[in-house]
């Protein structure tokens, strides 16, 4: 796997152990020209968009097609980073809907490995500067713009929408140890399908600690939209996704759980 793949499937730890790794941010497929930047605006991963920009990926570079990322990008919250016009944009876009529609998917997209999606490149470690660095990412976009709409009321429409696109974590959410999932606690867990990014999240759902795992399944069932027919679950504890073995079902969240910890289903 490479930083143009782990760009495109959306796995934000690994892109930044390659770019701390001294990886050229600008590499380009040499088949279509796409760089890690195309893959990550066309596929809407914002927070690694910003990794990317941050680390000098050039927003100029031009794919076999002539595109620019940010003629790539399908998200408000992603063309706002290149400072683009959205409504000039999206007219531009439906003229050129027909002609330029690729035929080519890379294999790695067409038939993803699940298990890249929440690994890291073999030999990475579990760095701290990484970690620390993909939580700001994760969430700094949400925090400005709850802080945008709290100063301003009636801001733009493209902070609007990137106001429901992104999903503020819990006021209690930090870098620091997870907290204990107690007995008497009612909390949010985030639902995610496939991988644990905010394209990929499906809802929230409220179960106590003394629920069985099993309950918690049948909660996701009841009231969330969009759920795989058969799947398996994964608990994500910010760093990487544990599989629940289905032996635990039957045991309390809180025992497996811990307070930040979010359910990913694993579609079979």
């Amino acid at each position: 796997m490479d930083l143009m793949e782990m760009a495109a499937i959306g796995n934000l730890k690994a892109v930044l152990h390659f770019l701390h790794s001294g990886v050229d941010v600008n590499a380009q497929n040499p088949m279509n020209g796409w760089t890690a930047l195309h893959w990550a605006a066309h596929r809407g991963h914002e927070p690694i968009v910003r990794a990317l920009l941050m680390r000098g990926a050039s927003k100029d570079l031009k794919e076999a097609k002539g595109r620019t990322a940010a003629d790539l990008s399908t998200k408000p919250e992603i063309a706002e980073l290149f400072g683009v016009d959205l409504i000039q944009k999206e007219e531009q876009r439906v003229e050129e809907s027909e002609s330029s529609k690729s035929t080519w998917v890379p294999s790695y997209l067409a038939q993803p490995d699940l298990s890249k999606l929440w690994s890291l490149p073999e030999g990475s470690t579990e760095n701290a500067d990484v970690n620390k660095e993909a939580f700001e990412l994760s969430r700094s976009r949400a925090s400005a713009t709850a802080e945008s709409s709290a100063a301003a009321p009636g801001s733009s429409s493209v902070a609007s929408h990137a106001t429901t696109s992104v999903r503020t974590p819990p006021v209690s959410a930090t870098a620091s140890a997870p907290t204990t999932f107690t007995s008497n606690d009612s909390r949010e867990i985030l639902v995610y399908a496939g991988t644990p990014t905010d394209d990929c999240l499906l809802g929230a759902v409220y179960p106590h600690a003394d629920d069985t795992i099993e309950r918690a399944i049948e909660l996701i069932r009841e009231d969330i939209d969009n759920v795989p027919e058969q799947f398996t679950l994964a608990r994500f504890n910010g760093s990487k996704a544990i599989p629940v073995n289905t032996k635990q079902y039957s045991r309390k969240l809180g025992e497996i759980f811990r307070g930040e910890d979010a359910m990913v289903l694993v579609p079979k």
